[in-house]
């Protein structure tokens, strides 16, 4: 497989104090303060609503606080210029739109915008990004075709490889397996883990799926209603009795062969 190039850093601190966010006057996420581990995948989980993608985007800067603040490294998020920024935090939004009639190719490429001048022609040390990116995700039999042209499976793919290519010490990916089939989802979520075991790239994911997310994260945060209920490893976090306080599920918890916890949720009762 063709190898990013770029060298990873030190692992960024990235952190929310007091942080309240939400849109047009109503607050999702109240008074919340986190750190993200540095160096590690976490991955977000919650019933619908609880404030998922909403801390998200107020850790990429979509999202302006309410109250509070969110610094990397010591340095709020408001401070960064755009590029350096982008340089150093990536995300993958929700719902992504692709400009029309726009390639694979050309979609992925637009991950290295942080390290382009206005004017400057790509490098090839952009070329070589790209190309890592679209080999990882097993999209580089696609680079000619139009991203309007794709299955949904295959367009969550590109967006990914766009955000690989941009090549940054944090990866933030809100719902990242939409779309995708179970294999690709854990293909996908290998990659991360991948990506994180040899670059050190710090990644935060919303994930609905809570087996997986115990697959591939070392640290698991579970949220309700706008704030953080429990956080810790996913043996500590995925209990039958957190799992009903936080998401109302019945369910018991085992472990499969390699320890990881894995969901099983109540039978169904039978109707009379």
């Amino acid at each position: 497989m063709v190898q990013s190039t770029r060298t990873p850093s030190h692992a960024l601190r990235l952190c929310a104090e007091s942080l309240t966010l939400g849109y047009g006057g109503r607050n999702i996420v109240e008074n919340l303060d986190f750190e993200v581990p540095q160096g590690h995948v976490t991955a977000i989980i919650g019933p619908n609503g609880c404030g998922k993608s909403t801390m998200l985007r107020g850790f990429s800067r979509l999202l302006k606080p309410v109250a509070g603040r969110v610094h990397l490294d010591d340095k709020d998020l408001a401070r960064y210029g755009s590029r350096e920024f982008a340089r150093r935090v990536g995300l993958l939004p929700q719902h992504p739109v692709a400009p029309e009639g726009i390639t694979v190719a050309d979609l992925v490429s637009r991950g290295r915008y942080p390290y382009q001048g206005m004017f400057s022609k790509a490098s090839a040390e952009d070329d070589a990004a790209v190309a890592w990116a679209l080999e990882a995700t097993h999209t580089d039999q696609l680079a000619d075709a139009q991203v309007s042209e794709l299955s949904g499976g295959q367009r969550q793919r590109v967006w990914i490889a766009m955000a690989l290519a941009q090549e940054t010490d944090v990866l933030l990916l809100d719902e990242p397996t939409t779309y995708l089939d179970l294999a690709h989802q854990v293909e996908l979520l290998d990659l991360v883990v991948e990506l994180n075991r040899t670059r050190g790239t710090t990644i935060v994911l919303v994930l609905h799926e809570l087996n997986l997310a115990a697959r591939c994260a070392d640290h698991l945060v579970a949220m309700k209603d706008g704030a953080i209920a429990m956080a810790g490893a996913p043996s500590e976090v995925l209990t039958s009795e957190n799992l009903t306080d936080v998401f109302g599920l019945d369910a018991s918890v085992t472990t499969d062969p390699g320890g990881t916890p894995v969901v099983i949720p109540a039978p169904r009762k039978e109707f009379a």
